[in-house]
């Protein structure tokens, strides 16, 4: 902690020579000699920069961490391990996954032509009636919503980008088209490979509804080889509601 503050300190000291800088190169341009002024401007702007500084910082650890409110709400209201399958229905979209044991999603996050929603099992966050940590994979979701644009994409565009595919740390076990509700749909499973070599199971429904294109990823860190929850969970997709 201390090293922080002696940090900050001494980026606010070159922030402020900084400024000082400035403005003394501005007063002898207009043929000022006095140091009064440009030291207190120099004070004045190192304060607002900052401000604004901290300011920004905050509102950027405020904008990532809202969206997981709710999940860290939850758990701490029910700190017990949840077991067995539920059907999640988003509020705002209104499709349908379901879901097993603690998995939980955070709100959306809206950028620019995307939106993203997060999920983990927080089972993982939990511990079992003998105080000890709750063994098994680390099941992590990702439902993102995008405009169909046919040669983007579309569920066409994504199996000819799969059936492309030439970098190695992908490996495509099966791609399969489908279909969600009617809709054009495609499921795909798979690995990721890491720099290091270590593999992670990956699994992939990517559906259209309509002028949108949903896609629903589950990995699995430490998969134990048995589980077929990633797959039904992905498969479960079902749209209730039409934009």
């Amino acid at each position: 902690m201390t090293g922080l503050i002696l940090l900050l300190l001494i980026a606010a000291a070159v922030v402020y020579a900084v400024f000082f800088l400035i403005f003394k190169v501005i007063w002898m341009i207009i043929k000022k000699q006095s140091n009064k002024w440009p030291l207190i401007l120099a004070g004045v702007c190192t304060v607002l920069f900052c401000g604004a500084a901290i300011g920004g910082a905050v509102w950027g650890v405020y904008k990532v961490m809202k969206p997981f409110s709710g999940i860290m709400e939850r758990v701490q209201a029910n700190p017990q391990p949840v077991y067995g399958q539920t059907v999640y229905t988003d509020p705002e979209y209104g499709f349908q996954v379901t879901v097993f044991n603690g998995m939980d999603f955070s709100d959306w996050m809206h950028f620019n032509g995307a939106d993203v929603k997060l999920g983990i099992d927080t089972n993982v966050f939990k511990k079992d009636n003998a105080g000890k940590n709750i063994e098994g994979p680390v099941t992590l979701a990702a439902l993102v919503r995008l405009e169909n644009e046919p040669d983007q994409t579309s569920v066409k565009a994504l199996e000819q980008g799969l059936k492309a595919n030439k970098d190695r740390r992908l490996e495509v076990n099966e791609i399969r088209r489908t279909s969600v509700d009617g809709h054009p749909a495609l499921y795909v499973s798979g690995t990721v490979y890491s720099n290091q070599g270590e593999s992670i199971p990956v699994w992939l429904m990517a559906a259209e509804d309509g002028k949108y294109v949903y896609y629903f990823g589950i990995l699995e860190v430490a998969k134990d080889g048995n589980s077929t929850v990633p797959e039904q969970t992905v498969q479960s997709l079902r749209f209730t509601a039409q934009d």
